[in-house]
């Protein structure tokens, strides 16, 4: 591990500012952190709009990439899922650690369940996801079962301010799960519902504080 005077520096690219928050509240697990925030809303907009990642949209988020090598941060967390299926040839764009949020999370669950139920709040990351989910099958579990559903409705009431709504939707969209080892929130932004599932009966398994953790082993290895 190298030796640090200083804090370990991470710039976290986001696509909209729904996920800034979950992201800062995780970090307080992780007081030898620093983070850099760097937005283009402008990303999820073209996603949505296009229904697919564009190279004018891939572009914008190399140049977010390059931002933050000249910035001198230590790694990189996506919290944008949209670019998940793009995380190899992103990462061929930067020498520094880059992790995808939602990428660590799965691989965590598909090394420890069989049948977990997945949940989304923006609707164009269905396909990313599940594109993570036959990544991690192919990877680590061939057996790994998942069920996705969207929260309809979660990302607007997050986006317009009214967290306690977004809560109880993605709370409902896990409670319609059936037979399930596990749930995932696969979005940085769910963290805020998580309260909700103090007293639930299986394990509940969210993206930053993950995603973070395996920043920090590439990082300090």
């Amino acid at each position: 591990m190298e030796n640090r005077d200083r804090k370990i520096r991470i710039a976290v690219i986001n696509a909209t500012k729904v996920s800034i928050e979950p992201v800062e509240q995780a970090a307080k697990d992780f007081p030898e952190v620093e983070l850099f925030h760097f937005m283009d809303e402008g990303m999820s907009w073209l996603g949505k709009q296009e229904g697919r990642i564009s190279g004018k949209n891939l572009s914008r988020m190399i140049q977010l990439i390059h931002s933050a090598e000249e910035l001198g941060v230590d790694g990189i967390l996506l919290s944008c899922t949209i670019f998940s299926p793009f995380i190899d040839q992103l990462r061929l764009c930067t020498d520094l650690p880059l992790v995808a949020a939602d990428i660590g999370v799965f691989e965590k669950a598909a090394a420890l369940y069989q049948k977990i139920g997945a949940i989304v709040s923006f609707g164009p990351t269905m396909e990313s996801v599940a594109w993570v989910v036959d990544r991690c099958k192919q990877t680590i579990n061939p057996t790994f079962d998942v069920e996705i559903k969207l929260a309809e409705g979660a990302f607007d009431a997050a986006a317009a301010g009214d967290d306690g709504l977004h809560n109880q939707i993605v709370f409902e969209t896990a409670r319609s799960f059936q037979g399930k080892e596990a749930i995932v929130l696969s979005q940085m932004s769910q963290l805020r519902a998580l309260p909700l599932f103090a007293d639930y009966p299986i394990p509940v398994l969210t993206s930053p504080s993950v995603s973070l953790g395996l920043l920090l082993e590439l990082i300090t290895k």
